[in-house]
């Protein structure tokens, strides 16, 4: 919000399940470039929204892309 303070839950709940797809039932991994902004993702998903697996990958994109060989998918 404009206020700084996170949107409601129902708000929230349309922009990560139905938008995104998303499901209290699914392993969730956020990640961004360095985790800072995933760590915004994973304190929703967890706190806010009750999703119980849910994980924060802080290395993320910086961490990742750095391992030769590893694996890239696109959605």
């Amino acid at each position: 919000n404009e206020d700084g303070t996170f949107k409601n839950a129902d708000e929230l709940r349309q922009i990560y399940e139905v938008e995104q797809h998303l499901a209290p039932d699914q392993n969730v991994v956020a990640y961004c470039r360095i985790g800072e902004r995933s760590s915004h993702t994973w304190f929703v998903l967890t706190y806010l929204l009750g999703y119980p697996n849910v994980r924060n990958y802080d290395g993320s994109w910086t961490e990742w892309g750095n391992l030769v060989g590893a694996p890239i998918e696109r959605p």
